[in-house]
């Protein structure tokens, strides 16, 4: 799996875009890295995007694993995972439901457009961030 950042300047959001076979490795370095890079940009709000995964080779295990650390942006920060397919969706689903009492602002949608929507930034004009060192 890959991933990259963008951000939003005027809403102050960062978008991570993966993409590609996720493993359990992979998504777990996604997790902590979004938190760092979060702290990094000062973003308010994020957005998950998964559009782009081909293949989910993660456990229920890991998603609890996760769902118990705290929050990447801390409520009553707005934020989003676009999870378009059936099992993407479940799985994030999963995770909203048992980090639901610390992410009580975590909404799982379709789209990157109903994502926008929910963070009220329809107009929202995202910019491709270098890579960390």
């Amino acid at each position: 799996m890959s991933y990259y950042y963008e951000f939003e300047d005027r809403y102050q959001i960062l978008l991570t875009v993966a993409y590609g076979s996720m493993g359990e490795n992979e998504f777990r370095e996604l997790y902590f890295d979004m938190c760092a890079r979060k702290d990094e940009e000062r973003a308010l709000t994020g957005i998950l995007d998964l559009i782009g995964v081909t293949t989910l080779n993660i456990d229920s295990q890991l998603i609890r694993e996760l769902a118990s650390h705290p929050p990447t942006f801390s409520d009553p920060a707005l934020r989003a995972v676009v999870a378009p397919t059936d099992l993407l969706f479940g799985m994030s689903r999963m995770f909203q439901m048992l980090g639901s009492e610390t992410r009580e602002e975590l909404h799982v949608v379709r789209t990157l457009h109903e994502a926008l929507t929910l963070l009220n930034a329809k107009e929202a004009r995202f910019h491709r961030l270098v890579a960390a060192a």
